[in-house]
């Protein structure tokens, strides 16, 4: 296997194409969902009442957690048996989901589908959002078809093209109705399982199951931690705020998602000039402190223009530095350990971000609206300390000095101890 310190081969222009059109698709589907989903659960089966909330919680707690197991799996068989077959089992999840809604609408096949599906709404349209078991994978074959001069532009611009896509299918929900909108996600989420189908695999599989960069793989894990409890806490329950709050419309509610994935979609295009400017930490602080900001003012500023403009900056802050941290903890993890670094960064970051969706479930169905964005507030200050505390030491290739005697701009850096 290749070591962090081998070269890079060049970009697989091909493969990257592919890649990008089926996440497209599957996008496209993700926007539907994630506004049709807590509309589906709070108003056509429980008619606005507080019970709804309640469950809403409780199906997006499972879902989260199952994403995190299925996540950790996957992730291991991505390097172990292979990238390209474990992804085309996970593009299989989401058209299954849509389906399983299709035929029955009882809350046990409720619960299932969005399990299977990854209906857990812990990520922004332009992280995709839906079927988030696929993301460890989709992150280790880009890492693979990329060199590393291309690296964090093409993270960001495939975020950019999927959030694109998820605002698309977000202002398209408001104008179709709940089953509609399942045929719809199934028949994308089929098109993308075909697609996957002809994906070059540059990687072989690990025969060596000890991870030689596990420090690395176990901090990166520990701000995912913080990260996914602190996004529990707030991203799922967003649109049920302004349901409850504001009693907004499904048509409106999907314009206003539909613009808030667009600025966070094209935010993404700035992550490289962020990167150079401000380097891997400083990205990371002025980023996400920022959203500390807003999440301190979110629930007490009952103003409905002044919401909405808080909804439509909060994503994109969240995620404008998220290429920049994919590229860095490649820089710093083993080749061959790829797709179990990402797996087990998304699985620690569910796992928790479960127990902040469970707690705001509660907290909102009390009608103690502003105790969650608070809580926000601390635990995102925490993982700022922690990405200060591990990764202190690392320069971004971006920030780095040229020298005659430095590799060339195509060759990863060494791996440096944090």
């Amino acid at each position: 296997m290749a070591s962090p310190d081998a070269p890079s081969e060049e970009s697989d222009w091909s493969s990257l194409t592919i890649l990008s059109v089926l996440r497209v698709f599957r996008s496209v589907a993700a926007g539907f969902i994630n506004v049709m989903f807590p509309y589906f659960v709070l108003v056509q089966l429980y008619q606005n009442t507080s019970q709804g909330y309640l469950v809403l919680g409780l199906v997006y707690t499972a879902a989260t957690l199952a994403s995190a197991g299925f996540g950790l799996l996957l992730g291991f068989s991505a390097d172990l048996v292979g990238r390209k077959s474990t992804f085309l089992v996970a593009l299989a999840m989401l058209p299954l989901s849509t389906l399983l809604l299709l035929v029955s609408n009882a809350l046990p096949v409720v619960f299932l589908a969005a399990a299977v599906g990854g209906y857990s709404a812990t990520g922004s349209l332009a992280g995709g959002g839906v079927g988030g078991v696929a993301a460890p994978i989709q992150s280790a074959l880009m890492t693979d078809l990329t060199s590393r001069k291309d690296r964090t532009f093409l993270f960001g611009l495939l975020a950019f093209l999927a959030g694109i896509a998820a605002a698309g299918g977000a202002f398209g929900a408001g104008l179709l109705t709940s089953d509609t909108i399942l045929v719809v996600a199934t028949v994308l989420g089929t098109i993308s399982c075909v697609l996957g189908l002809f994906l070059r695999d540059r990687a072989e599989p690990e025969r060596r199951q000890r991870m030689r960069t596990a420090k690395v793989i176990g901090q990166f894990s520990l701000t995912g931690l913080l990260n996914g409890l602190s996004q529990g806490l707030l991203t799922p329950f967003l649109i049920p705020f302004f349901i409850l709050v504001y009693n907004v419309q499904k048509a409106d509610m999907g314009l206003y998602t539909g613009v808030s994935g667009l600025i966070a979609s094209c935010s993404l295009l700035f992550a490289p000039s962020l990167e150079k400017a401000l380097g891997f930490l400083g990205s990371i602080y002025a980023t996400r402190g920022g959203t500390i900001l807003i999440a301190l003012a979110f629930p007490f500023v009952r103003i409905l223009p002044v919401s909405i403009a808080f909804y439509c900056v909060f994503p994109s802050l969240r995620v404008m530095a998220v290429p920049i941290q994919q590229s860095a903890m490649m820089d710093m993890v083993g080749a061959g350990e790829r797709g179990r670094a990402f797996g087990i960064n998304q699985a620690s970051r569910l796992l928790f971000s479960s127990v902040g969706t469970a707690f705001t479930g509660y907290e909102f169905n009390a009608n103690l609206i502003y105790i969650p964005f608070l809580a926000y507030a601390v635990v995102m200050a925490g993982n700022l300390f922690l990405y200060h505390r591990f990764f202190r030491t690392y320069e971004s290739p971006a920030m780095r000095a040229r020298s005659p005697a430095e590799p060339a701009a195509s060759d990863p850096p060494p791996e440096r101890p944090p």
